[in-house]
C-alpha cells in the first residue's frame, strides 16, 4: 500500500493502539502520529484491518448518545484540536456533575425543598431556565441541576483555558502523562479514562483550575520526561498557579466534581495548605452530594466509583488538615455504624478502580505500581479513621482546656484513654502486606510506602505527645519514666524512618500532610527536650534535633516538603 493511501485511511480511521483500547484517535493536521500515541511515545501505525461491527441485539441505552451531541454542548476545539475519526459514544452523559454546561447542587433532608414535591415537576422541563431542574437519583437523594449560563462567562472559561495551556506549551501531553504515572497511582481522585478521553479532544473541554492544577503538580515531577528535562524553557508556576486560584473561585459559582478534584490537587501545592480552601472544600464537596452514598443512585458505575474515592481523599484531607492548620475536622468522629451521622460514605475498595480491570500497559510498566498505590490509597483511608478519634480524645478543645477533661483524669487516665487506640494502630500494622512495608522497593519504580508509613506515625506522635503533656511535678517518678521512655523510643523510631528513606521514597508523591508529619518529629523532640529534669537528657534530645535535621538536609534536595518541615531553623 502506497504512503498516499496509508495517509487516506489514517484519516478515515483509527490508528492500531486506539482502536485496540476502544479510544478516540485524534491526529493534529500536519502530524504523523496521534495525539494518545504522540503521549506515551508510542509507533502510530494503521496496519491492523477494521473490526467487524455486530448490529446490537437491543436498542442503545438513553444515557449514551453519540459525541456529535456532546459536542453540540460543547465549545468548538481550537485550531488543531478537531476529532479525526467516526463519532463514538462518551461516557460523560448521564454522569451527574460532569454534564457540559451544567452543574448540579444536593438538595439534603432539612432543605426547605420537600423532595416529594420535586417529583411533581416535569421531569421534561428545560434545563436552560433559569430556577432549574430537580433530578431524583434515588428514593431519598435529590438534585437541582442548573445551567452554568447563569453563574459565570463561557468566554472567560476559555480564555482561561487557552491562558493556561499557552503558559505551558509544548509541554502539555508530557505532563499529563508525569501526572498519571507518579501522582494519580497514589492519589486516584480523576477518572483516568475519562481524563484522557476529553484531553485527546480539546483542552477547552476541562475546568480551568483543573486543568491547571494537573500541570502544576505535574511540574514537580519534570525530571522524568526526557523533554522536560532538556526543554530550555521552564513554564512559569508562579504565573499557572494565579491563573489557577483566580479560575478556582470563578469554578465555585458553577461547582462540579472537576472543581473539588481541582482543589484537592491545588492543596498539595505547599503556599495554600493555610488558606480556608479545605473549609471551602468541605462545603463544596456536601453541595456535590460527596458526603452521601450513592452506591445505588442513577449514575454510570464508573462516576460512583470516582465519587467514593472523592469522598475519601476529602475525608483524608479534612482529618490530616488538624495537625496542619491546627483547627478542627469538620467531618464526624463517628461514621461508621452510626444512626445519627451526616457523613454516609460507602468504603473505597479496589472494586472502585475501574482502570485496574483495563491492564493498562502504563499501570504493568509505570514509574509507580499502580496496584500497590490502590492499596497505599485505602489503607491509608483506615489509619486515617483511626486518626480521626485520636484527634477528637486528646486535641479537642474542650479535652485540652485548664480544667477540661486530660487534666481531670491525669496521666494515668489519659493512658487509660490511650490504651484502645494503640492497640487499633498495632493492629492495622501488623495488618499490611509484606509489599506495603516501607523497606520493600522495586528496581527502577517509585515507592508508595513512605506516605503510609510516615501518618502511621504521626498518629503514634499524637498520642505519646498527649501523654506527655499530662505530666507535671505532681505525677509519681515511677509514671513519669514510664511515659518518658516509651515517648523516647517513639522518638527514636521516627528517627529510623526518616533516616531509612531512599530515593525512592522521596521521589514519590507524598501528599499535603507529609511536611508536617515530618516536623511534628521536629516539635516532639521540642518538647521531649523542654519537659526534661536533667541536663544530660536534654542534651541528648538537642542531638537528636541536629540529626534530624542533617537527614531532612541530605534528602530535601530530592523531595522539596522535606525542606519545608524544617520551622525550626
Amino acid at each position: 500500500m502506497s504512503a498516499l493511501q496509508l495517509a487516506s485511511q489514517a484519516n478515515r480511521r483509527p490508528c492500531d493502539r486506539c482502536r485496540q483500547r476502544k479510544s478516540r484517535c485524534v491526529r493534529e493536521p500536519g502530524q504523523q502520529k496521534c495525539v494518545r500515541c504522540v503521549l506515551h511515545r508510542h509507533e502510530c501505525t494503521y496496519l491492523q484491518g477494521p473490526v467487524p461491527r455486530k448490529r446490537p441485539d437491543r436498542p442503545p441505552s438513553p444515557g449514551r448518545v453519540e459525541d456529535s451531541n456532546l459536542n453540540a454542548l460543547s465549545p468548538s476545539p481550537p485550531a488543531g484540536q478537531a476529532a479525526s475519526d467516526a463519532a463514538s459514544p462518551s461516557r460523560l452523559l448521564g454522569t451527574l456533575g460532569l454534564e457540559p454546561h451544567l452543574h448540579s447542587t444536593y438538595i439534603g433532608p432539612a432543605s426547605y425543598h420537600e423532595p416529594t414535591l420535586l417529583d411533581l415537576k416535569s421531569a421534561s422541563a428545560p434545563v436552560n431556565q433559569d430556577s432549574g431542574h430537580p433530578r431524583r437519583v434515588n428514593q431519598s437523594s435529590a438534585f437541582l441541576t442548573l445551567p452554568d449560563k447563569t453563574s459565570a462567562s463561557e468566554t472567560q472559561r476559555i480564555s482561561d483555558l487557552d491562558q493556561i495551556e499557552a503558559s505551558i506549551q509544548p509541554f502539555g501531553p508530557a505532563l499529563v502523562k508525569v501526572y498519571f504515572q507518579i501522582v494519580h497511582p497514589l492519589f486516584p481522585i480523576l477518572d483516568k479514562g475519562v481524563f484522557l478521553e476529553k484531553y485527546a479532544r480539546s483542552y477547552r473541554e476541562f475546568s480551568p483550575p483543573l486543568l491547571a492544577a494537573v500541570y502544576l503538580v505535574a511540574l514537580d515531577w519534570r525530571l522524568f520526561d526526557r523533554a522536560l528535562t532538556k526543554a530550555t524553557r521552564v513554564p512559569d508556576t508562579a504565573l499557572l498557579e494565579d491563573l489557577a486560584m483566580r479560575a478556582m473561585n470563578d469554578d465555585m459559582k458553577r461547582a462540579k466534581l472537576s472543581t473539588l478534584q481541582a482543589g484537592l490537587l491545588l492543596l498539595q501545592r505547599v503556599r495554600y495548605t493555610s488558606s480556608a480552601l479545605p473549609a471551602q472544600l468541605l462545603s463544596l464537596g456536601q453541595t456535590l452530594g460527596i458526603h452521601v452514598d450513592c452506591s445505588d443512585w442513577t449514575v454510570p458505575e464508573w462516576e460512583k466509583s470516582l465519587r467514593r474515592r472523592l469522598a475519601w481523599a476529602l475525608y483524608k484531607h479534612d482529618k490530616w488538615g488538624a495537625i496542619v492548620h491546627g483547627r478542627p475536622s469538620l467531618i464526624p468522629v463517628q461514621i461508621d455504624n452510626s444512626d445519627f451521622s451526616d457523613w454516609d460514605v460507602g468504603p473505597c475498595t479496589f472494586a472502585d478502580f475501574p482502570e485496574a480491570a483495563e491492564n493498562d500497559e502504563e499501570d504493568v510498566e509505570g514509574i509507580v505500581d499502580a496496584s500497590l498505590g490502590r492499596a497505599a490509597f485505602i489503607q491509608l483511608i483506615e489509619l486515617t479513621k483511626i486518626f480521626s478519634e485520636i484527634v477528637a480524645t486528646f486535641c479537642s478543645v474542650s479535652a485540652t482546656k485548664k480544667g477540661g477533661l486530660l487534666s481531670r483524669i491525669g496521666t494515668n487516665g489519659t493512658m487509660a484513654l490511650a490504651k484502645p487506640l494503640v492497640m487499633k494502630l498495632r493492629e492495622w500494622y501488623s495488618s499490611l502486606p509484606d509489599n506495603l512495608q516501607l523497606g520493600t522497593t522495586y528496581s527502577h519504580r517509585l515507592s508508595t510506602n513512605g506516605p503510609l508509613h510516615l501518618a502511621h506515625m504521626a498518629a503514634e506522635l499524637t498520642i505519646h505527645r498527649a501523654l506527655l503533656r499530662t505530666l507535671s511535678a505532681d505525677t509519681p517518678p515511677a509514671l513519669r519514666a514510664t511515659v518518658r521512655t516509651a515517648a523516647r523510643a517513639r522518638l527514636a523510631s521516627a528517627m529510623r524512618l526518616i533516616e531509612s528513606l531512599q530515593p525512592e521514597h522521596t521521589q514519590s508523591f507524598w501528599g499535603f500532610a507529609a511536611a508536617s508529619q515530618v516536623a511534628m518529629i521536629g516539635s516532639f523532640a521540642g518538647l521531649l527536650w523542654a519537659t526534661s529534669a536533667e541536663a544530660d537528657e536534654a542534651l541528648e534530645f538537642v542531638n537528636q534535633l541536629e540529626k534530624l535535621r542533617w537527614a531532612l538536609q541530605m534528602r530535601a534536595s530530592a523531595a522539596p516538603f522535606l525542606h519545608e518541615a524544617l520551622p525550626w531553623d
